[in-house]
């Protein structure tokens, strides 16, 4: 335990040095000083956040897809999970940027029909998990689609 002060160091430029309880010193060069401190700030950062990156990353798809578009922007459409066809759906999933958008456009048409109470997907969600598709594929799929 320690604390920090930054001086001027006689021909060297600025440092900044760490005085320990104990009495000691050590001097660190104020770039490398800066450089730590910047990293310790974002791991600690990252941990407060959560620092989880597969809930970071299907947050993040979520709230892509849940954001209000900008001024001047149209609202995104989405499909009818039980009404569009195959051909639709792929289109709209390789749009959102959804990766072998053909396969889960099929794998959406063959889990049909869902129930109008299911607002939230779930029986899509269950069918799909099964084949363990990447963080934030699902709720980017979902993001596509609306009931009935």
């Amino acid at each position: 335990m320690g604390f920090i002060a930054v001086a001027p160091f006689r021909g060297r430029g600025s440092v900044a040095r760490v005085f320990t309880v104990n009495g000691g010193e050590r001097r660190i060069p104020l770039g490398r000083f800066a450089l730590a401190a910047l990293l310790a700030f974002a791991v600690l950062m990252s941990a407060a956040c959560g620092g989880d990156s597969e809930s970071a990353a299907t947050d993040t798809a979520a709230s892509q897809t849940a954001a209000s578009p900008a001024a001047g922007e149209s609202e995104p459409q989405t499909l009818s999970a039980n009404n569009a066809s195959e051909d639709e759906l792929a289109a709209a999933f390789e749009a959102a940027g959804i990766s072998n958008a053909a396969k889960w456009a099929h794998e959406v048409v063959e889990y049909r029909p869902y129930p109008a109470d299911d607002t939230e997907f779930k029986k899509l969600r269950a069918e799909l998990a099964k084949y363990n598709p990447g963080p934030g594929v699902v709720d980017a799929i979902v993001g596509q689609l609306h009931l009935p």
